[in-house]
């Protein structure tokens, strides 16, 4: 009989299915360890993770968040590898799990309506009748660079493995207005039922609420989400009507359509299809009713300041020392001011193996060389340094992360004469900076005071708490919080017209 492993990391606060989920695994003929969160270590998660059949991680947060919980030891993995399984037992009203944002692995139980341990049943059997990459055991810590190349050949047999589900089906992304979201889920339905798709449609709220609240630099990381979810698709659908371009997150989702295909050839280019809600039919480009705008050229210069937000407000940059790596960053850039260009290209030379080696291999051959020679150039070039660490994310006051961005007018400035100006959707949340801060909006609840925003009134409700987990650096959390989690209120400003 073939032997099968499991490893569960728990929380300090056990999940009501604690001992359901052991004995479930014993039945299915798993060897079971158990990892507490207290006594465990970013290095026992990555050897279960390559030596287990399957891992079990309990990321439920809990109500006091000063209880120890997995997330300190957790790494990118868990958005990568196809044996691990994620739950939470927390939920939010509608009865989503209440998971991260930026927790997107590839075995969560998305349907609320399914029975978790019935659900869970299915993940244990699927992973012991298809052991999809070999596993291996890491020894040391010490030992990690003997495997790296085994380790990244286990990441691109999992990625290649959701690549896609369906045999022969496109994978979609439909773009939509949330309040539509009757519709569209109808729509995608009827898609579905053909067959020849399969369509990713990201929930109303999942990433952020309709008339929520957020700094810029905050908008941008959830800008970083769509793009993770863009990226992994062959075609976006519009579902397009009158109040789609309205929005700055719709044309953010086509920004990042434009983003993603500027390195990539036209064979892997992400298509863009436009389902007219009107007409309730595709529309081709030829038609005089094709939304011309949805057809966006970055130049290069664009394209550089997009992943210099996109690189710099992901959850792995928010560092309480973030400042003080932008001031060696100024001074490395000004010393190669004083250095010959002959020898900041030997500079160039020296570091490119160091970049060939952290770039991920399981980006394809035209991106990675894409991605080496443009941090390569970066850091022997001090023009290219000095407007890196010059982004608004170095700000020594940090308003651009406490200070509120909100769209008050209906109809965004960055869609200018029925085109989108990209410069203008990049200045945007910037320009839409005002006065009050998020953290300060508690207050406006408990008075049920208004604010006022370019000449409107608005009355401020709670919204949900959210979440974005933060790997640690070197053994320690990069976050002030929580361990490992760093947690915020959200607020939703209601215009009272």
């Amino acid at each position: 009989m073939k032997n099968f492993s499991l490893s569960y990391f728990t929380s300090e606060q056990h999940s009501e299915n604690f001992d359901r989920i052991i004995l479930l695994a014993e039945e299915l003929g798993y060897l079971v360890r158990v990892y507490e969160s207290k006594d465990s270590t970013q290095f026992d998660f990555l050897q279960a993770l390559f030596r287990d059949t399957a891992t079990i991680v309990d990321a439920t947060i809990p109500d006091d968040l000063t209880l120890s919980t997995v997330y300190p030891i957790l790494t990118a993995h868990v958005n990568i590898l196809d044996n691990i399984i994620i739950f939470s037992d927390k939920l939010y009203e509608d009865g989503t799990q209440v998971l991260p944002l930026n927790i997107t692995p590839h075995r969560v139980i998305t349907d609320k309506n399914i029975d978790f341990m019935a659900w869970l049943r299915d993940q244990l059997n699927d992973l012991k009748g298809h052991l999809y990459y070999d596993r291996f055991d890491l020894r040391s810590i010490d030992k990690l660079p003997v495997y790296y190349e085994r380790m990244e050949n286990v990441m691109t047999t999992s990625i290649e493995l959701h690549t896609p589900k369906g045999k022969g089906c496109r994978r979609i992304l439909i773009s939509y207005r949330n309040k539509c979201w009757k519709e569209v889920e109808q729509f995608r339905k009827e898609m579905e039922s053909k067959n020849e798709v399969e369509i990713k449609m990201l929930p109303p709220g999942s990433i952020c609420d309709e008339n929520e609240a957020l700094s810029p630099l905050r908008r941008w990381m959830l800008v970083g989400f769509l793009e993770d979810n863009i990226r992994n698709v062959d075609e976006v659908w519009v579902y397009y009507n009158d109040i789609y371009k309205n929005s700055w997150w719709t044309l953010a989702e086509m920004v990042m359509v434009a983003y993603v295909n500027y390195v990539r050839s036209d064979e892997f280019k992400v298509k863009i299809k436009v389902y007219d809600e009107r007409r309730k039919c595709f529309i081709e480009e030829s038609d005089q009713n094709f939304p011309t705008f949805l057809k966006i050229n970055l130049s290069e210069k664009q394209y550089k300041k997009l992943a210099r937000y996109l690189s710099n407000t992901t959850p792995e940059s928010i560092r309480p020392d973030i400042q003080r790596q932008n001031r060696i960053l100024k001074l490395i850039a000004i010393i190669l001011n004083f250095i010959p260009k002959r020898m900041r290209i030997k500079i160039e030379t020296k570091i490119r193996p160091i970049i060939e080696e952290n770039v991920p291999k399981y980006l394809s051959e035209e991106e990675r060389n894409k991605m080496v020679n443009e941090i390569a150039a970066m850091y022997s070039n001090p023009k290219e340094l000095w407007a890196y660490s010059n982004e608004t994310i170095f700000e020594d006051d940090f308003s651009c992360w406490s200070n509120i961005s909100y769209q008050a007018n209906i109809v965004t400035p960055a869609f200018n004469n029925s085109n989108v100006d990209v410069d203008a959707f990049m200045d945007t949340p910037m320009k839409e900076l005002n006065k009050f801060k998020v953290s300060d909006l508690s207050k406006f609840v408990d008075k049920n005071l208004q604010i006022n925003l370019n000449g409107k009134q608005f009355y401020i409700k709670k919204g949900k708490e959210r979440y974005i987990w933060l790997v640690t650096s070197q053994g320690v959390p990069t976050c002030q919080y929580a361990p490992g989690l760093l947690c915020f209120q959200t607020y939703k400003l209601l215009n009272q017209d």
